[in-house]
């Protein structure tokens, strides 16, 4: 049944902040143009948060920041100072984060990644985001706030962040009498570039003081300017390094005794292992991998008739996760080693059953060329499931045998993604394929692209699919068109539509199909200071579904 539906929204922000209006005309060109020089060190500096090395004298201070908010590119009302060295083997930043009232400092304790809890609006912090391989399109982000509290993340698609990235690095935070400075150490293992002696790698430095609300940020950007990584100041100095081709092994054995005639020793042993090929192209591979010290998904009382959505949290499938990730969701990672339940007996019930099904294994390789083509493909083997079917026979007897609840199952994905017309422009096409022993077989095809124009104001986003479960084809797609005026509008509009045979379940993720929606927006602000009024919006949105 289709509903329409007419949604107003009129949504006036009234906190009530007296800010002064920037002093001064910026030339907003050149905000993407400022530089900073990174300073090769043959001594490393001790990674404790004091900042007293005298190596760091040696680097060349980054001092001219801008506010973000909530008084857009006026000058700053507490100094910040940071300086950058590096060696083979890794990069430093070193941040000063001056303070007239250091007491009033705010450190708060929180679970690393906790971003709305640790930083944000909710406590003092510090941020440096990389774009190493100097696309425009993703970048490696490293928060910390002054408790020390770590959050990292992966940038794609210019501003779509991936908070599920973790990775290994140091820093080291301390509060003084001036305020409060944060040490990084930052192997070059974690970035992904392209070989050659001069790098040349995108940049950003901000900040949060929680008291006053006030966002800064070298080199700056103006307020309601698409884009993310596209909007990066420019960090120099960097030769003579590269990424190492680095192998890690991690081996693991589970001793212990379970009363089954489907398992064995082989499946109490493990291997992960992951190498880099190249700068730019990682290769993974994990058999019988032992995802117990995973963090559990949350507890949900689901009463509706979808399916929940839960995120990944397997590290094989976090790292570069991120680049089969679409709107219309044709990969979910969470299929692979899912609950088993393919099968189901016609009658009776199963008294016994696996959590997950177990994988066998994985591989996948990820990576860019230096052409600036993006590829991964990933493909993995689980395990046949059984479980214990309790059923009355003819005789009024009560019976239990096995019974086969997942075959031996192969999962294929594979996407490529290269930029056309501009930097911030993309093309890709994405396949997934399930074959299941002796049964169904399912097979989705696709093409997306993300396309900027006009200095990222005019965007046209979409993405058009095919699938065939069991032989039946089914089609989808979503098309956007939007114009965003950094200033003072914007407008968009979307359709989608599924068919009533399309199915992407077996290896994506669609809540329901059968369906056509339709929306539209219009919006007008003043982003700017305004009175006692720090911005005022007007939207109105229009759903049909």
């Amino acid at each position: 049944m289709r509903n329409l539906q007419l949604l107003l929204l009129i949504f006036l922000h009234s906190m009530l902040l007296f800010v002064p209006v920037a002093g001064e005309d910026l030339d907003l060109s050149r905000l993407r143009l400022r530089t900073a020089f990174a300073v090769r060190t043959e001594i490393p500096p001790a990674i404790d948060g004091r900042l007293t090395d005298e190596v760091w004298s040696t680097a060349i201070p980054i001092t001219d920041f801008l506010q973000l908010e909530p008084d857009n590119l006026a000058p700053v009302t507490e100094t910040t100072e940071a300086r950058i060295l590096y060696d083979n083997d890794n990069i430093y930043v070193a941040v000063r984060a001056y303070d007239s009232e250091p007491d009033k400092i705010v450190a708060r304790l929180a679970r690393r990644d906790a971003w709305m809890e640790a930083a944000s609006s909710s406590a003092d912090w510090l941020g440096i985001m990389f774009d190493s391989r100097n696309d425009d399109r993703t970048a490696f982000v490293f928060n910390v706030n002054a408790a020390g509290v770590k959050i990292d993340a992966y940038v794609h698609n210019d501003d779509q962040i991936d908070p599920s990235w973790d990775s290994v690095w140091d820093v080291a935070v301390r509060v003084d009498s001036e305020g409060w400075s944060a040490e990084y150490k930052l192997p070059f293992s974690l970035f992904r570039f392209n070989a050659g002696e001069n790098h040349n790698w995108g940049f950003v430095i901000d900040r949060g003081i929680q008291r006053k609300q006030e966002f800064q940020q070298w080199p700056g950007k103006k307020r309601g300017v698409e884009g993310m990584v596209s909007r990066f100041g420019i960090l120099k100095g960097i030769e003579g390094v590269s990424a190492p081709k680095q192998m890690v092994v991690l081996p693991y054995a589970l001793g212990g005794y379970e009363a089954s005639s489907h398992n064995s020793l082989a499946r109490n042993l493990g291997l992960d292992v992951e190498y880099g090929l190249s700068s730019n192209t990682t290769l993974n591979l994990t058999f019988n991998p032992d995802f117990g010290q995973i963090e559990a998904d949350p507890s949900v009382l689901n009463l509706t008739a979808f399916e929940t959505f839960y995120e990944e949290k397997r590290p094989f499938f976090v790292e570069g996760g991120s680049f089969f990730k679409h709107r219309i969701q044709q990969f979910h990672s969470r299929r692979i080693g899912k609950e088993p339940g393919y099968f189901y007996p016609d009658e009776g019930s199963l008294i016994e059953s696996p959590d997950a099904t177990t994988i066998l294994a994985a591989a996948k390789i990820t990576g860019k060329t230096s052409s600036g083509l993006g590829f991964g493909l990933i493909e993995s083997i689980t395990d046949e499931e059984y479980g214990v079917w309790e059923y009355v026979d003819s005789d009024s007897n009560t019976m239990t045998e096995d019974f086969l609840l997942e075959p031996y199952t192969n999962y294929l994905v594979g996407r490529v993604e290269k930029s056309v017309f501009n930097s911030v422009s993309t093309f890709g096409m994405m396949f997934t394929d399930v074959r299941r022993k002796s049964s169904s077989s399912a097979t989705t095809g696709g093409f997306n692209w993300d396309l900027s124009f006009l200095d990222n104001k005019l965007d046209l986003t979409g993405q058009l699919l095919m699938s065939q479960t069991n032989g039946e084809i089914g089609h989808a797609g979503r098309f956007f068109l939007g114009y965003d005026d950094p200033v003072w509008w914007e407008v968009g509009s979307a359709v989608s539509w599924y068919e009533d045979t399309f199915d992407l379940n077996d290896l994506g993720f669609l809540d329901r199909s059968g369906l056509l929606q339709f929306m539209a927006f219009g919006e007008i602000r003043k982003q700017d200071p305004w009175g006692p009024f720090l911005r005022n919006d007007l939207r109105i949105n229009y759903f049909y579904k």
